[in-house]
């Protein structure tokens, strides 16, 4: 970022794939629309090229770049037409191939359910969740892309938990 600062365009093209994808899969979770996901993501990139002079070293890129992507997302709502189910790039960890296909069917049909659970969440809960908990990303830097303190965080995701498993349970019924 700091050689994007200084003119290295290069920079930006490095940047863009490193991180294409993590954000493409934020927005696709955000928005379930492909096609929208996509343009968000650019629409991302652009605005880190129009405002790399707002990036401060001591801030995670991460988090400066995910508070881009949360300021797009907000001023780019629009109302929901279809859930995509796609999670482009999203991989499951290696199963053990001793694993019955019946238990790997089961995982399935729980991994849908998870995501269908996720779909019915506020926003603002299914938001704090993919960070946490999809992209990993620290609590502390959460904190820096909601401007909250990092015990804030911690209580939005232990809320968010709990809502999550009222609702994956109240999809079982």
């Amino acid at each position: 970022m700091r050689e994007l600062q200084l003119g290295n365009f290069q920079a930006a093209a490095q940047l863009f794939e490193r991180w294409k994808l993590v954000l493409f899969n934020f927005f696709l979770r955000q928005t379930g629309n492909k096609e929208m996901a996509e343009d968000m993501t650019q629409s991302a990139f652009e605005r880190m090229i129009k405002y790399r002079s707002t990036y401060k070293k001591e801030l995670a890129f991460r988090a400066w770049i995910f508070q881009i992507a949360r300021n797009l997302l907000f001023s780019n709502q629009k109302k929901r037409l279809s859930r995509s189910k796609a999670f482009v790039g999203y991989s499951d960890q290696a199963q053990d191939s001793s694993d019955r296909v019946d238990l790997q069917l089961e995982r399935q049909e729980d991994k849908a359910k998870l995501w269908q659970a996720m779909d019915r969440m506020a926003p603002a809960d299914r938001e704090v969740l993919l960070l946490a908990k999809i992209q990993k990303i620290p609590y502390r830097e959460i904190g820096e892309i909601l401007n909250c303190k990092e015990g804030a965080v911690k209580v939005k995701v232990h809320r968010a938990i709990g809502k999550l498993k009222t609702i994956f349970v109240n999809l079982e019924k």
